[in-house]
């Protein structure tokens, strides 16, 4: 049986299923446009307090910074979430951590919340208000 998760051992917080509808838009420190993108649907797979897997047809490029608009409030992990993750305008802020190309037109995306204590939160606090 294979391990579809290198590092599983590693993980801090358990991953719970969690197949709900998502958008996220990309952060973008561009200057000459607004900074957030258009909303892009997605799928969530599976949830934590420290970050999410989902589905969508379009994927961001690694270590972008996406702001997540999701139901968190109903997950068992809410509470965990809303003490760890960056929350801004009721979304979650995460970075991008992996890609997998399901080849059907698909991409997994694997992203980390931003937590409140990162060094760059003031930073990216400051594209998305």
């Amino acid at each position: 049986m294979g391990n579809n998760y290198q590092g599983d051992e590693r993980r801090k917080f358990f991953r719970y299923n969690y197949k709900k509808s998502l958008r996220y838009s990309v952060v973008s420190p561009a200057k000459d446009r607004d900074p957030i993108s258009i909303f892009i649907d997605g799928v969530a797979k599976n949830l934590s307090a420290s970050g999410i897997l989902f589905t969508t047809d379009s994927a961001p490029q690694i270590s972008s910074f996406l702001l997540l608009d999701l139901d968190y409030q109903t997950a068992s992990v809410c509470e965990e979430i809303e003490d760890r993750a960056l929350i801004v305008n009721n979304k979650l802020l995460g970075k991008v951590v992996r890609i997998e190309d399901n080849e059907n037109g698909s991409w997994d995306v694997g992203v980390a919340f931003v937590t409140k204590s990162e060094q760059l939160v003031k930073e990216v606090k400051n594209l998305v208000r």
